[in-house]
């Protein structure tokens, strides 16, 4: 039996439990990114069901957990190591063009950045990195929540704003089908319409008039459908700026609409009264009235 080479392992087969994609198809393989070793997601299953476990590597040391394996992206395993080391430094040197005030400070500042990663990839100091890394996300701990906090809202709106984009083009692409499916029967009925009109009329009707006739009928019908796409443009344009100014979508559609003001009495108070007060005159509060001296 020929012997495994553990630093060539062949991209089709895990070391581990020898299975391959030919015998296999529906195997997958995972990596951790401790050590970036592939494993298929079998023997993840079995060997750290029961927690962590050294890496079934030769050599390797590493305790991995199963909670860390994830899916191969790429086939080259340095692209995959240096997208995920990118991914954990970006997360901390999270800084802004707008945020330097010369162009200089900021490429100065992308240069350190392009440092570290250089380092933590082909391990070049790398305590020191690590040490350095640790130390800017302690000194800017209060500015990396803020601009990683405006990421995710910003990447928030990016897919609101693709939704809304899909499902305009969707309606859109729907309603402009509709106008060119008018317009086409439109200009059959009307050559046919023109025909018989033409042959019926009488004599003293302008067939000048019945061509005038059936085309403004056409054009009222195609220009309704083109106000629905006038309309559905002028509502995609308001929900999205709405996405970007992070205003309720609906609040921003019927921010022209007149507003009530909250009343916890279940309205405002009532101009015209439910009731009618009739003239009364009472005895007692008479003669109270009376004693009272001017």
């Amino acid at each position: 039996m020929v012997e495994l080479d553990w630093d060539n392992v062949p991209a089709d087969l895990c070391p581990v439990c020898k299975t391959d994609k030919y015998l296999s198809p529906e195997i997958q393989f995972k990596i951790n990114p401790e050590c970036y070793h592939k494993i298929c997601d079998a023997c993840v299953d079995r060997i750290f069901a029961l927690g962590p476990h050294p890496c079934p590597y030769p050599n390797c040391e590493k305790v991995l957990r199963r909670n860390k394996f994830k899916a191969q992206v790429f086939d080259d395993l340095l692209v995959e190591k240096e997208c995920d080391i990118r991914r954990r430094v970006l997360s901390v040197y999270n800084k802004k063009e707008d945020d330097f005030q010369t162009s200089v400070m900021y490429d100065q500042y992308l240069e350190e950045i392009e440092e570290i990663v250089y380092n933590l990839l082909h391990r070049v100091d790398i305590e020191r990195t690590e040490e350095r890394l640790k130390q800017y996300s302690i000194e800017n701990k209060q500015s990396i929540e803020l601009n990683n906090a405006q990421r995710e809202q910003e990447y928030e709106k990016f897919i609101k704003i693709q939704k809304l984009e899909r499902q305009h083009k969707s309606e859109r692409r729907k309603l402009t089908s509709e106008i060119a499916e008018e317009e086409k029967k439109l200009k059959d009925l009307e050559k046919q319409q023109i025909l018989d009109q033409l042959q019926n009329a009488a004599s003293d009707k302008d067939p000048q008039l019945i061509l005038e006739q059936i085309r403004a009928n056409m054009l009222e019908k195609t220009n309704r459908l083109r106000d629905q796409l006038q309309k559905l443009n002028e509502k995609f344009d308001a929900l999205k700026d709405a996405v970007r100014n992070n205003l309720n979508p609906d609040e921003n559609m019927n921010k022209n609409k007149s507003k009530i003001p909250f009343t916890p009495f279940n309205g405002d108070r009532l101009v015209n009264l439910p009731f009618k007060v009739s003239e009364y005159k009472d005895p007692f509060h008479e003669s109270i009235v009376s004693d009272i001296p001017e």
